[in-house]
């Protein structure tokens, strides 16, 4: 099962393109259990496939573990990390995951406990389901659980995934393509999880502290995504009994209780239907432990003690870890200056024609004043043999030297926008990428005015104003017209997309600081945005019109009904449930959209025009 397909093709006019393979790094958390210890690291190390770097995290153990780990011979690149005091299981993974995302750029993480056992095909297997489950990396898992067995051999009842409820067929099948079934959580004994994924959501909520920590985060990374459970990639967990939670969990009962509550209630990692049926089975569990204790006074103290503390909101994980370790995927990557040097990101897939891709390679790689250093030219699917044809031909003017290297990065079937740009990022050799689309048309002055604000760093975006055109450039252009001001957009990214796609700059480094694209129908961008915002980076747009922007044949219409009005749901369920809206502010947006949908196209079509600015066409015609 671990043999791996050829997922997408590269080719390059001038260079040899090779990128650098999955990084994936394993993160342990250990606490006083030296002997167990030693079997997880054993286990790892000879596993048949070997991360490429190991954290673990010493949680204030108080037997011979900080000696093992300080005189630790092996040969496993290992970063141990010392904490000065247990902080759980919770807060222990919340530091190795942010050390595994930051120190170690993990393109995988894999976690587990210090009680967990690798078998020698448990990471093999892992990956390779995870690597086949779909040809393009935005497609695959973000979770991919073990299958987890006790000393016995037997499955470990605490440690079992459900399968999805209402998973659908193609998951279904999907996942039995690579020998695994579709899940909805899983647990820290052997988990491998997609880091674009993780740096999407963040890190785990340390004050959970033990138990359900990874029952809440893996729910959030698979909420949008897919998680599957791999029949072959086999790891024991050597828990002290074999059963499940309400095996005589003592002091633990009161964690279970108030961090369920916590997810319940607090957390957007789960549906309602699905709060409804987890907590319907969560209440039986916690009534079979109080049958079946004999201690029901203290079991009921327990009980008592996490139903109080559930209605206080949990710390943020830098409370939790102040003074003792400081995070820094919380944080926005460090913008320094950098060279105007720069990569020109573009797709094109079935709909675009050789016409327009001819116009939007010439405007971008040849008519700039400042031109790109790199053309990544993503090949979502297949194209049209006229559009094959003047690919090659720039192919060739790039092979001859008379525009700048091209890399295409060649898809074997339509996979979306956000996959096929989360492809070629891979290929972008520069931290300043400039996006454009296979329909449009850069002005010449586009990356001279873009290129230097952006690499002067403090910016991680840098949109621009764009002109509408329906089917020629020499028709009077009416203005979409972009908000400006970091604060302004910072506002405005509340209630809508500010800053338009087609026009923007951005450094590479802080969009996949924050997981980079992710599929949200029609709006990826905006997601992205979101995302950048909240973790602090600055984004603006420039006043000045600097692509002009195709409208297609019925744009208008197009943006009216109820399938129209289907995406804004998606999206504005994407922002809530990502944090970033409140469930008011996504009300809101609701209701004005609903209003503008219902609009007939002519008044739609007004009001549009109304709202993006007047004509800019005499004005562009004097400054260029």
């Amino acid at each position: 099962m671990n043999q791996l397909q050829p997922a997408v093709s590269v080719t390059s006019s001038t260079r040899n393109v090779m990128t650098a393979p999955d990084r994936v790094v394993a993160v342990v958390v250990t606490y006083n259990r030296l002997n167990l210890l030693r079997l997880t690291l054993q286990g790892i190390e000879n596993g048949a496939k070997v991360p490429d770097a190991v954290v673990i995290v010493d949680n204030a153990s108080t037997d011979d573990t900080p000696s093992f780990l300080a005189n630790l011979e092996t040969s496993l690149t290992v970063d141990v990390v010392r904490l000065d005091e247990n902080t759980g299981g919770a807060g222990g993974f919340a530091v190795g995951i942010d050390r595994a995302l930051t120190r170690h750029q993990a393109d995988l993480v894999w976690v587990m406990d210090d009680d967990t056992e690798p078998t020698e095909n448990t990471l093999s297997e892992s990956y390779a389901a995870w690597y086949n489950y779909a040809p393009v990396r935005l497609q695959r898992p973000a979770v991919v659980a073990s299958t987890v067995v006790w000393d016995n051999g037997q499955e470990h009842p605490m440690n079992t995934p459900r399968t999805m409820f209402a998973a659908g067929e193609q998951r279904h099948r999907r996942a039995q393509a690579v020998g695994a079934r579709p899940i909805r959580s899983g647990s820290f004994v052997s988990l491998m999880m997609d880091a674009a994924v993780m740096r999407q959501y963040g890190l785990p909520l340390a004050d959970f502290f033990i138990w359900n920590d990874d029952f809440e985060y893996s729910t959030a990374l698979i909420r949008h995504s897919n998680g599957i459970s791999v029949e072959g990639s086999v790891a024991k967990h050597h828990t002290k009994t074999f059963g499940t939670t309400n095996a005589a969990p003592g002091p633990r009962f009161y964690n279970d209780v108030r961090n369920k509550l916590w997810v319940f209630t607090r957390r957007r990692t789960l549906n309602p239907l699905e709060k409804f049926l987890y907590g319907g089975s969560t209440v039986r569990l916690w009534m079979s432990t109080m049958l079946n204790t004999t201690d029901k006074k203290t079991y009921g103290g327990y009980l008592a003690q996490g139903i109080k503390d559930a209605l206080i909101r949990f710390r943020s994980n830098e409370q939790v870890l102040h003074n003792l370790y400081s995070l820094e995927s919380t944080h926005p990557v460090e913008l320094a200056p950098v060279a105007t040097d720069f990569t020109v990101l573009m797709s094109v897939y079935r709909a675009d024609t050789a016409e327009q891709l001819e116009e939007s390679l010439r405007s971008n790689l040849v008519e700039q004043e400042l031109k790109p250093a790199e053309l990544v030219l993503v090949l979502d699917g297949l194209l049209a043999p006229d559009v094959e044809a003047t690919i090659d031909r720039w192919m060739h003017s790039s092979q001859q030297g008379s525009t700048c290297p091209i890399t295409l990065v060649r898809l074997t079937e339509n996979a979306g926008l956000a996959a096929a740009l989360t492809e070629g990022l891979r290929y972008c050799n520069h931290d300043i990428i400039a996006r454009a689309d296979a329909d449009d048309i850069s002005t010449p002055q586009r990356f001279s005015t873009q290129i230097p604000r952006i690499a002067a760093g403090n910016l991680a975006v840098l949109g621009a104003s764009m002109l509408e055109f329906e089917s020629t450039t020499s028709t009077d252009q009416p203005v979409r017209q972009a908000c400006t001001g970091v604060q302004n957009i910072r506002r405005v990214l509340r209630s809508r997309n500010p800053i338009m796609h087609p026009t923007v700059v951005f450094r590479k480094s802080a969009v996949e600081s924050v997981g980079g694209y992710e599929h949200v129908t029609g709006a990826e961008d905006y997601w992205l945005w979101a995302r950048l915002s909240m973790r602090g980076y600055r984004l603006d747009n420039l006043a000045q019109p600097l692509v002009r922007y195709r409208v297609g044949a019925g744009a208008y219409e197009r943006r009216g009904g109820t399938e129209a009005l289907r995406k804004d749901f998606e999206l504005q369920h994407r922002l809530y449930t990502g944090g970033f809206l409140t469930g008011i502010q996504t009300a809101k947006n609701l209701s004005v959209r609903l209003v503008y949908r219902a609009l007939p196209v002519g008044t739609r079509k007004n009001l549009y025009r109304s709202m993006i600015g007047r004509s800019f066409a005499s004005t562009f015609r004097k400054g260029g």
